[in-house]
């Protein structure tokens, strides 16, 4: 049974959360899911309750993306399509694990994340920081390379004044994201999002869009499968979907208000933080050091409560001088 301050807690980093999702794309099972074993779930419960909550939430968000005219429909449905793929050899990965040694499956979880996370927000940082000429160098980098790749067959998505992209390299993506989905409890929108704006073309608003209606799909099947397998706690995620149904309607408005260069600084740094949370998290368990368990859920909360403040005030600044 939760106690009241647990409660309150899952409602408050729900809210957060749907700040973050609304605004970047993302489920926010990268926070949700450590966050959830900080709090001493179970791993295979954490993945299990988080996605279904992420699942819970891409409703509300995809249909105030769709409103706002950010979700690339056709793009959208081959990344749910062959995510359900990767999502069912994630979540059999998740199941194996879980019969072997629990203690070796919250440590390699967290271990995926720290190198996932700090590879991304790397990566995004450094290049929402570079200047116009090195931009021109990233012309050559393995990012325009794979988007180049001529496979047939490729549709053409004339919002994104692009050329033909192919078809399997978006099925590449969407597989990615579902493999994410089932073994890490995560949408994969941390990955997704990066890779729809840098292979595909995608502006940050319709990748975040575009991906929150992937995440959709793909983590109600995520969702379907760890409820038959037992690793979903519904109270939890009832409750923290209580908050994240507010959050993601003022994340997905801030879309609009905000330039490139600033969604992809505050993507980076939402990243880096919650790595350097897991960081702390892992450090504590290896060496039994209970103080660095309370600072690895300060920093997660510090980090949402941060990124989730600059977006509000740089919506709400957006919105001021419009009116103005």
């Amino acid at each position: 049974m939760l106690n009241l301050s647990t409660i309150l807690c899952l409602v408050a980093m729900g809210f957060f959360i749907g700040i973050l999702s609304g605004f970047f794309g993302f489920g926010g099972g990268f926070i949700l899911t450590p966050f959830l074993i900080s709090l001493g779930f179970p791993a295979n419960i954490a993945v299990g309750t988080s996605v279904t909550e992420i699942f819970m939430s891409s409703t509300i968000a995809s249909l105030k993306h769709k409103r706002l005219g950010n979700v690339e429909i056709r793009i959208g449905l081959i990344i749910a399509l062959f995510s359900l793929i990767g999502t069912e050899l994630g979540a059999q990965i998740i199941e194996q694990l879980k019969k072997a040694n629990v203690l070796h499956m919250n440590f390699i979880v967290s271990l995926i994340y720290i190198l996932i996370l700090t590879l991304i927000s790397i990566c995004i940082i450094r290049e929402s920081l570079s200047s116009s000429r090195e931009k021109d160098i990233k012309k050559k980098s393995l990012w325009f390379r794979v988007r180049g790749l001529k496979i047939p067959p490729s549709i053409v998505i004339p919002r994104l004044n692009t050329e033909p992209i192919s078809i399997w390299v978006i099925a590449i993506i969407g597989f990615i994201g579902g493999l994410l989905a089932g073994f890490l409890g995560i949408g994969g929108g941390f990955l997704l999002v990066p890779l729809l704006i840098y292979v595909v073309g995608c502006k940050p608003p319709i990748a975040a869009g575009t991906c929150t209606f992937g995440i959709l799909i793909s983590c109600a099947y995520a969702s379907l499968t760890h409820t038959f397998k037992g690793n979903v706690d519904f109270i939890s995620a009832i409750l923290i979907f209580i908050g994240s149904s507010i959050g993601v309607q003022i994340g997905a408005s801030a879309t609009r208000r905000v330039k490139e260069a600033t969604f992809k600084l505050a993507f980076g740094l939402c990243l880096s933080l919650i790595s350097l949370s897991i960081i702390t998290k892992l450090i504590s368990d290896l060496y039994e050091i209970s103080a660095l368990n309370i600072l690895s859920q300060i920093i997660i909360f510090s980090a949402l409560i941060l990124i989730s403040s600059l977006i509000i005030l740089f919506s709400a600044r957006k919105t001021i001088e419009s009116q103005n």
